[in-house]
């Protein structure tokens, strides 16, 4: 019998990339509560987040029903085609809530609060969860970078990725939306993806299947996310063309990973039969919302100051810069990211409502910061490492970090403006936006002077494809 050794080198976990990311369970121990917008005596149950988690209250509180007590959720469900109510979302983020929600119901059990699924120790316990997500998104992101990139780009550019962009507050403020869930699932598919080309097994076919199911039930356009799995190491003709053999070599993996990835589809389509008589409902459609494919508000997705991407989080524009500078060996990865990267601009930015309702920034690119890593981490590669940087040039890297530095406090200080409601979720003007840069209390005049010349979006006009340019 083959003797186990059990002894474990702790070494590595004075690498600088994991140091940095003891130092993030660690900030996360001691702030998670202070971004959040909502209070101990409330929770963040409503909206969207209403939907994706109603399944569970609704299976193990209610009796399989969605008529719950009170108005507080039942206002954001739907009314279904038969008449009964029904969540709008899919069921996908209630598994991933489902650990904490479970907990939540013996902390409730144990304090003898209401065991409905709405109390505060199930929003507590989902909440911390949240936070649990986003940094096991983290560590994974990290396990996939170091194999490219030394540590001292990888450390860096994990805290421009945590702290540096809209994954903060998605991560502390707002974590109960789907954003820093798909972060997670994105980068454990990046990473299951990287290992599959590298050695196809049928354990790694089926894993990626389900991670791929649940990302598209999460939100369907991140089945984008596939192509660079599909193009992974792809940079010429002669490299696709080996891509596609590859694929065809291993036909009988590829049909295994789409039929795990419907296996998880399948619940939710009983479900839509159940609700509706339809085995594919769309609850988007039905209230007539829609892509308005051809006028996509571009320049307003990345630059508005009602919700602009690099407005907000000027940070994410390391990604974009950072493609010119994915070379060598990155440049079999650059075509897949880039691809999916143009392919969300212009599909969110379509959307009727480009600016996604109430939230902070553009939310739909969020989860993108996985792949996107890739190129900030190649910038950064550059000004540290790269021995084609000259020195007569390393006077610019502390500037570089100067950047750096400036955009994760921005960051983090809008974060925290969003917080206190210093940036609202959808009215912003260029005038209340530079009006409350960098402050962080205003009076009562001066918060009715910025409330005055906010510009409330015409959703009627919006949602007729008229005036989208708002």
């Amino acid at each position: 019998m083959k003797k186990i050794n059990w002894n474990v080198d702790f070494s590595v976990l004075m690498k600088p990339s994991c140091l940095f990311i003891i130092f993030c369970f660690c900030f996360s121990a001691f702030t998670m509560d202070l971004w959040r917008k909502w209070h101990f005596d409330q929770n963040n149950f409503v909206w969207d987040v209403a939907n994706y988690y109603s399944f569970l209250p609704a299976k193990f509180c209610n009796n399989n029903s969605f008529e719950f007590q009170g108005d507080n959720v039942k206002h954001f469900l739907a009314i279904g085609p038969n008449g009964e109510r029904m969540s709008r979302g899919t069921y996908g983020m209630a598994v991933f809530y489902s650990p904490f929600f479970a907990l939540g119901y013996k902390v409730a059990s144990n304090t003898n609060a209401p065991l409905d699924g709405f109390s505060q120790p199930f929003a507590t316990c989902i909440h911390w969860g949240s936070i649990f997500y986003g940094l096991l998104g983290l560590i994974l992101l990290r396990n996939l970078l170091i194999k490219f990139y030394s540590e001292r780009v990888v450390t860096i550019t994990l805290a421009i990725t945590l702290f540096g962009t809209m994954l903060f507050y998605y991560t502390y403020g707002e974590n109960e939306m789907p954003h820093g869930y798909l972060f997670f699932l994105i980068s454990a598919m990046l990473l299951t993806g990287y290992h599959w080309h590298k050695s196809p097994t049928l354990g790694k076919t089926i894993l990626m299947g389900i991670l791929i199911g649940f990302i598209s039930l999460i939100r369907p356009t991140e089945i984008l996310t596939v192509i660079i799995f599909i193009l992974w190491g792809v940079s010429d003709k002669a490299s696709f063309k080996l891509q596609v053999q590859k694929f065809l070599k291993h036909w009988k993996l590829v049909l295994v990973m789409m039929a795990a990835a419907f296996v998880i589809w399948i619940p939710q389509l009983l479900f839509w039969k159940h609700y509706t008589g339809l085995y594919f409902y769309s609850s988007y459609a039905a209230l007539g919302e829609r892509f308005y494919w051809g006028d996509p508000q571009i320049l307003n997705i990345l630059f508005s100051y009602r919700k602009g991407w690099i407005t907000y989080t000027p940070l994410i524009s390391l990604a974009f810069l950072g493609f010119f500078f994915m070379r060598g060996e990155m440049k079999k990865y650059r075509w897949g990211i880039l691809i999916v990267l143009l392919l969300n601009l212009y599909i969110l930015s379509c959307w009727w409502d480009w600016f996604f309702g109430g939230c902070f920034g553009a939310r739909g690119f969020c989860q993108h910061i996985a792949f996107l890593a890739f190129p900030i981490a190649s910038m950064c590669d550059f000004f540290l490492e790269s021995s084609n940087f000259k020195k007569s040039l390393r006077i610019l890297q502390p500037l570089f970090f100067a950047v750096v530095f400036s955009g994760i406090c921005l960051n983090v200080g809008q974060s925290y403006q969003y917080t206190k409601n210093y940036i609202h979720f959808n009215s912003m003007t260029e005038k209340t936006y530079w009006s409350v840069f960098g402050k962080y209390y205003l009076d009562d005049q001066r918060h009715g002077e910025w409330w005055r010349d906010l510009k409330e979006p015409d959703y009627k006009k919006l949602k007729n494809g008229e005036d989208r340019d708002q």
